[in-house]
């Protein structure tokens, strides 16, 4: 019997992507790449504002949940070896996999602090969950498929982002494939993202990675000939942290277009809007009002582009210096804070002090960023016994089962390291001045 052709795309990280079409699940996974929701991906960088620090990042979200589900689909190829995977379970996992991105708003994370809203409450919204805003409900077409496919599915794939009991019948590494410390997500992001930065210690052995895939009490696991291999990865997501998500540059960018998209809502609820007001969607966005699932599913970085352009020569001072920061890169200035709030907050308080004397608003010239990420949650430790989730498992070839932390002394180092950064972030201007402001505050 003749197969159907694969749908084949060429990826940078795993070279070819062929993703079947011979059941009806294949063929619903292939449907679901032309769904509106998901070519919407192809218009959000993945890395937002990044670019203006590492010129290659200007890959996709849609790039990247390609590369999320062939990497699930790997993974389930080599689970199979061990276990009875259902026609069920692969099709969940990789709608799941497939989707899980797929709430993500213009900019990546960077629209989360305005709204409010991460974006998994809105990516479990559009598969049929209950909306961000209750009195603006409304999931859209692809809830609409996958319940019209299998009534059950949207639900199941929600559950499968939760941390919830699962739906009867599915089985736990369903969950770890999608959500965990060792999930599809992860495994691709830290590749990919290295690539595209160029940041070299972001790469590990992915393939030894698959290979050594286990079962462990219906859970993931490693075998270990594969710990190198886990250790190599924990590594290199604990360099791109440090290199890239967390780089004080582009942090600096982020609460620039944070405030940005705060100052022109701050003008509009004010009776005094930009000249320039987007309409639809973004606007009521940004103007704090509340949308739908479907309506956020229209917003992509070519809104938020826009409106950095357009108030870049916009009458109002605050609102043109940060979109012309934007425009044309020139960002903030960011200076590093003591871990200790009480001093500071005191440093803040000196640096918009300082803004102020040289003729800035220091609600906008003056802006602050924390941000920080463990780099692996054990199930050991202060957690305690019996919480496992998403803990990443080790099988030697007798068939005990350990943590990996357990036996890795590079993972119980990384248990216990937590990158962490505390920013004031300054206009160009106020460099100088304010960095000797904060020596001098900071002097014995």
């Amino acid at each position: 019997m003749s197969l159907a052709k694969p749908k084949l795309f060429r990826d940078p990280v795993h070279d070819t992507i062929a993703l079947p079409q011979d059941s009806a699940g294949d063929r619903l996974l292939v449907t679901l790449l032309d769904m509106p929701e998901v070519q919407r991906l192809r218009r959000i960088r993945q890395l937002g504002l990044t670019s203006m620090v590492y010129p290659g990042a200007e890959h996709s979200r849609f790039q990247h949940s390609l590369g999320v589900v062939w990497t699930a689909h790997g993974m389930l190829e080599r689970l199979a070896r061990r276990t009875k995977v259902t026609e069920e379970t692969r099709r969940l996992v990789l709608v799941g996999a497939l989707l899980h991105d797929v709430g993500h708003g213009p900019m990546s994370h960077a629209l989360e602090a305005v709204t409010g809203v991460r974006h998994e409450r809105w990516t479990e919204a559009l598969l049929g969950g209950p909306p961000p805003y209750p009195e603006r409900p409304g999931a859209g077409p692809l809830a609409e498929l996958l319940r019209g496919f299998d009534p059950a599915l949207a639900d199941g794939v929600v559950a499968l982002y939760g941390k919830d009991r699962l739906p009867p019948g599915v089985a736990p590494f369903s969950r770890d494939i999608v959500s965990s410390q060792l999930d599809a997500d992860r495994l691709d992001y830290i590749l990919r993202d290295g690539h595209a930065t160029g940041v070299r210690i972001g790469s590990y052995d992915l393939a030894r990675i698959l290979a050594l895939l286990e079962l462990a009490d219906g859970h993931l696991a490693i075998h270990v000939g594969a710990q190198e291999a886990v250790e190599g990865y924990l590594l290199a997501r604990f360099h791109m942290y440090k290199q890239v998500y967390l780089h004080k540059t582009a942090r600096a960018a982020e609460r620039m277009l944070e405030a940005m998209l705060e100052r022109a809502g701050a003008l509009f609820r004010a009776s005094t809007p930009p000249s320039y007001w987007p309409h639809g969607p973004f606007g009521r966005l940004v103007a704090g009002q509340p949308l739908s699932p479907l309506e956020f599913s229209t917003l992509d970085d070519t809104d938020v582009l826009f409106a950095i352009k357009a108030w870049a020569s916009e009458d109002d001072p605050g609102l043109a210096a940060l979109a012309r920061g934007l425009l044309y890169r020139e960002l903030y200035k960011p200076l590093p804070l003591p871990p200790d709030p009480a001093r500071a907050d005191e440093l803040i308080h000196a640096a918009r002090s300082v803004a102020r004397v040289k003729g800035f608003d220091p609600e906008v010239a003056v802006l602050v960023d924390s941000s920080g990420d463990s780099l692996y949650r054990p199930f050991t430790g202060a957690r305690g016994a019996g919480t496992d989730e998403g803990s990443i498992r080790l099988v030697d070839s007798s068939g005990r089962v350990a943590f990996i932390e357990d036996r890795s002394e590079v993972v119980k180092m990384l248990a216990h390291l937590h990158v962490r950064q505390h920013l004031v972030c300054v206009h160009p201007a106020l460099r100088e001045p304010v960095a000797r402001s904060l020596r001098l505050a900071l002097e014995p």
